[in-house]
């Protein structure tokens, strides 16, 4: 199991008001001994990577180029991310583009696994049918489009509840397997969030046995089980000693991908690469917890 991490670990500085650009976050990766990255194309507002420019393409033969010269390869991607199920979101036209073209980008970086959210209807769906009627005519054009570039969309489970009471769709195992099963591709499994996961106070063990081979993706996240805070595996709640022999166990193929960008976001930039060498040290911990007692 590869060690990976979202560019985001070395993105944001403590005011938002720069960030530290995707080329040399990936270059830090590399150096403080990540395996793999998963590129974060999430924030379509702030423009801190360039694929909203005109020469986009030109700026992901450069990721492309620099992946391949670090021999460190991009295993997942995270485009921009909203309710799609939500018909009044005022900028779904410029984040469906970002979205589409992140799956281009993906294709193109070879990418194998773009991770996407399922969208969730602000109105009374109890059985979630409507919910997963919506997300499937939603992903099916994007599926075909990753299809078309040679990639992936694994669906991550969500956490969170609506203000009418009811929790998010997708919001566990159950329904995200139920929803992945629906789409008729090849194309398409789960990424398993498991600082979502503990929100939702799903039991982790059951639900990675259930997912099995679906389970192509991972975000790797802590928190206290009151808000996502996306921080360093054991300083939240999270019970990983009881999960990560599962992820052997099913046969997990994919990465251990951390997602703690709150783990840095505040730290000056002397600090940084010693923070990564640290979450290079935690991630091997529990890589080996996976695969057991060595012969």
């Amino acid at each position: 199991m590869r060690l990976s991490t979202s560019t985001n670990l070395f993105a944001y500085r403590p005011d938002f008001s720069e960030f530290i650009p995707i080329l040399e976050s990936m270059k830090l990766c590399k150096k403080v001994g990540f395996d793999a990255v998963d590129i974060n194309l999430c924030d379509v507002t702030r423009h801190y990577y360039r694929l909203a420019d005109p020469d986009w393409e030109e700026w992901i033969a450069e990721v492309k180029e620099l992946s391949e010269e670090l021999d460190l390869p991009i295993t997942q991607s995270h485009p921009p991310f909203y309710n799609c199920l939500d018909p009044d979101f005022s900028l779904k036209a410029e984040y469906d583009k970002m979205i589409r073209r992140s799956i281009k980008a993906s294709g193109m970086l070879g990418v194998p696994w773009v991770v996407m959210h399922p969208g969730s209807l602000l109105e009374e769906d109890p059985k979630r049918a409507k919910s997963k009627k919506g997300n499937y005519e939603y992903f099916m054009p994007l599926l075909e489009l990753a299809g078309e570039y040679n990639t992936g969309i694994a669906i991550e489970n969500m956490s969170g509840v609506h203000e009418n009471g009811e929790r998010v769709y997708c919001n566990n195992h159950e329904y995200l397997i139920d929803f992945v099963e629906s789409l008729p591709v090849d194309n398409v499994g789960i990424c398993w969030d498991f600082g979502h996961a503990h929100l939702e106070k799903v039991n982790q063990v059951e639900a990675l046995r259930a997912m099995g081979a679906r389970l192509k993706a991972t975000h790797v996240a802590d928190n206290s089980g009151l808000r996502d805070d996306h921080i360093m595996p054991f300083a939240g709640h999270i019970n990983w000693y009881e999960i990560m022999p599962v992820l052997s166990e099913i046969g997990y193929q994919g990465d251990f991908t951390y997602e703690i960008h709150s783990a840095s976001s505040r730290l000056p930039l002397e600090l940084l690469e010693d923070l990564g060498s640290y979450c290079v040290k935690v991630g091997r911990y529990l890589i080996n917890l996976a695969q057991g007692p060595q012969d």
